[in-house]
């Protein structure tokens, strides 16, 4: 084992610890003023808000694929873009030990897209006690305003909570991204506390944070010399796969870890 491997084997209960306290604490939260509440853009706002079909093929085609694999029952859904698709149906299987599983994840989704899918599927012939969500990178990517991403996720979760008023809600935030992790940094961090906040204004959600440094290996906020200079920063994050957006297998049994802390 590598000085880092151990390193980081090291740190991991530090951080399952941290998550899981903010769990437990996340409801107690203080409110903070979100930027869904500042003068954002209205169009802006609108765009994330409003439901609509997605515009590109291939997502289209992940939400027909979804649909063929509609559970038949499930006490625990996954729901939200890609990084929810993703997510090994093992990985995932070994937080609900014993429940009825389903992945409603399709790659590619924006927010609004996800608040599209919420009014088509059959959801009434589910009701899942948990639902896990990760969801907003691709708004990032599109560049939509942090102040519209907040409001579209707290739409998406009224929608979920509305659908399925007996779940509760376990929220991730937004997972770093980028060849140093540092991709739409500033817009992240933004949303990210808005979703930190909102345990404290939804009772139903538990939110998943605190998780970044750990996901990324210790590489997030690497300098920028290691993009100028790759050959002195060969070390990978096992965590993420080339694209340093989507996650591994390994990558995704981080996450089961941190979300099994608090599901237990």
């Amino acid at each position: 084992m590598s000085a880092f491997q151990t390193h980081l084997s090291l740190q991991q209960s530090k951080y399952a610890i941290l998550v899981f306290t903010t769990l437990l604490a996340g409801i107690f939260l203080s409110h903070r003023p979100s930027h869904a509440a500042d003068n954002c853009d209205v169009y802006e706002t609108r765009v994330v808000t409003t439901p609509a079909p997605p515009q590109w093929g291939p997502t289209y085609k992940n939400y027909d694929a979804m649909l063929a694999k509609f559970p038949t029952k499930a006490d625990a859904i996954l729901f939200g873009d890609s990084l929810a698709e993703g997510w090994p149906t093992e990985s995932f299987r070994s937080i609900f030990p014993g429940k009825a599983i389903g992945n409603l994840g399709v790659g590619g989704d924006l927010i609004q897209n996800a608040l599209w899918r919420l009014e088509q599927m059959p959801v009434s012939e589910i009701s899942p006690e948990t639902i896990v969500m990760i969801l907003g990178t691709n708004n990032l990517k599109a560049r939509s305003k942090p102040c519209a991403i907040e409001a579209g996720l707290t739409k998406a979760v009224e929608k979920l909570h509305e659908i399925w008023p007996q779940a509760v809600i376990y929220m991730f935030t937004i997972p770093p991204r980028g060849k140093i992790f540092n991709d739409f940094e500033a817009d992240r961090q933004a949303v990210n506390s808005f979703i930190e906040t909102m345990p404290s204004q939804n009772s139903y959600v538990r939110t998943v944070t605190g998780f970044d440094d750990l996901i990324a290996c210790g590489m997030r906020g690497t300098d920028q010399m290691q993009s100028w200079f790759p050959n002195y920063f060969p070390d990978k994050c096992a965590n993420y796969r080339d694209d340093s957006l989507h996650l591994t297998s390994a990558g995704y049994d981080v996450l089961s870890g941190i979300l099994k802390q608090g599901n237990n």
